[in-house]
């Protein structure tokens, strides 16, 4: 039987991003979050994944507006990087496990989600800058699996936890026995436009880390205006977070945990492990 060895939650900022792939996580300013993803990196190389799952958020360039879903399950073999800046990014495809996506698709589709299928899903930062920070190469096959977090109405936090509880029971019905790591991408708080446009929330954003292991059910009770109010209408899509602790049991060990409000937003990183 397949079962959820981890969960990893790290933000998805194109500045972090950035920083990993130009070798410049040693530096002084950028060393309290590249120090923790150090440990993340090996803790991922020890825990030995056969396939990742990965909650993460699209920006507009796979999915448009003209047709955005709330949900959506990449079931293929293979996900190319999505173009950004006018480049695909120096990295591989990300390999995928078509029979364990279409299995968690059934799985979700009985439990009263039901997610758009794409055999086809190209990759943005959302989801491949913090695959290529974690790991190079990449360890295991991927399981994409996006939110709408950009265009009301947008998921509730409670339903992103419940959709991690349904991942959980998706994974334990993979006919394999297989180890399993879910990977939750963003936040932590930023915001890009208007008058709190650059706003960070320190405060917040170490209050959330503290909090996820042992009161994520108070953190998923909370409305997503909550959460835009507090981390920023960008920062509100922290709530993916709430999946990967969802996926996990309800006593977990928090073996990383990393932290750096650093331009325009704070970067994030936890590690959790069933306890």
């Amino acid at each position: 039987m397949a079962r959820i060895v981890g969960g990893i939650g790290i933000t998805h900022s194109p500045a972090a991003i950035f920083a990993h792939d130009r070798g410049l996580g040693a530096g002084p300013e950028w060393r309290p979050f590249f120090e923790p993803l150090e440990r993340a990196r090996a803790w991922l190389a020890a825990a030995r994944p056969d396939l990742i799952v990965v909650v993460y958020n699209d920006h507009l360039n796979h999915f448009a507006f003209d047709a955005y879903p709330t949900f959506a399950l990449g079931v293929a073999d293979e996900f190319p990087l999505a173009p950004e800046g006018g480049r695909v990014p120096e990295f591989p495809p990300m390999p995928g496990d078509f029979d364990a996506a279409a299995a968690i698709a059934d799985s979700l589709v009985a439990a009263d989600f039901d997610p758009l299928i794409c055999a086809e899903m190209a990759l943005d930062h959302g989801a491949a800058g913090p695959l290529r920070m974690l790991a190079d190469p990449w360890p295991a096959p991927v399981v994409p699996l996006f939110v709408n977090v950009l265009r009301a109405p947008v998921p509730r936090p409670m339903r992103l936890f419940a959709l991690g509880r349904v991942l959980r029971d998706a994974v334990a019905a993979l006919p394999q026995d297989r180890r399993v790591v879910v990977l939750a991408t963003g936040g932590l708080s930023h915001q890009l436009h208007g008058p709190r446009g650059g706003e960070i929330n320190e405060a917040w954003d170490r209050d959330f880390l503290g909090r996820l292991p042992n009161d994520a059910e108070a953190l998923a009770a909370m409305t997503t205006r909550d959460y835009a109010m507090a981390a920023g209408a960008e920062g509100a899509e922290t709530v993916m977070w709430l999946a990967m602790r969802g996926a996990l049991p309800e006593r977990v060990t928090p073996l990383v945990t990393g932290y750096l409000a650093k331009g325009s937003t704070g970067l994030g990183l936890i590690v959790l492990e069933p306890a």
